[in-house]
């Protein structure tokens, strides 16, 4: 089966506040809408299935799902481009969310970071 791609480009306006100062980063991104039509869970399906741990088949390793309206996911992601982008004298920004639900009844603080360093691999 082929699959076939497309491209389509879109303007994405980036939103900011405040400014650095010396020794203080106050530069930031504004924090996504909508998070509470964002849903984010961790399924170990090795816990969930253990009598299929030896199927050499089946992918059992943590998943990690993020579901959200349209309007959300858009959101989210804007953030993440803008948490990119940031221009601050921070080496490493981060920001945080609120009220983002957690699959099992509750909600989230999602703390997304920019870093200098390559993230830890733990495989």
């Amino acid at each position: 089966m082929k699959t076939r791609r497309s491209r389509v480009m879109v303007e994405l306006p980036l939103d900011y506040v405040g400014v650095d100062e010396p020794g203080i980063y106050r530069r930031s991104v504004v924090p996504p809408k909508h998070t509470r039509e964002l849903e984010v869970s961790v399924q170990r399906l090795a816990e969930q299935l253990p009598d299929l741990t030896d199927d050499p088949d089946l992918d059992l390793r943590p998943q990690v799902h993020i579901v959200g309206s349209a309007r959300a996911l858009e959101e989210l992601g804007r953030y993440l481009v803008a948490l990119a982008r940031l221009d601050t004298t921070d080496p490493e920004p981060y920001g945080a969310f609120e009220d983002v639900q957690d699959g099992a009844g509750g909600t989230l603080r999602l703390l997304p970071r920019r870093v200098l360093r390559k993230p830890a691999s733990k495989r």
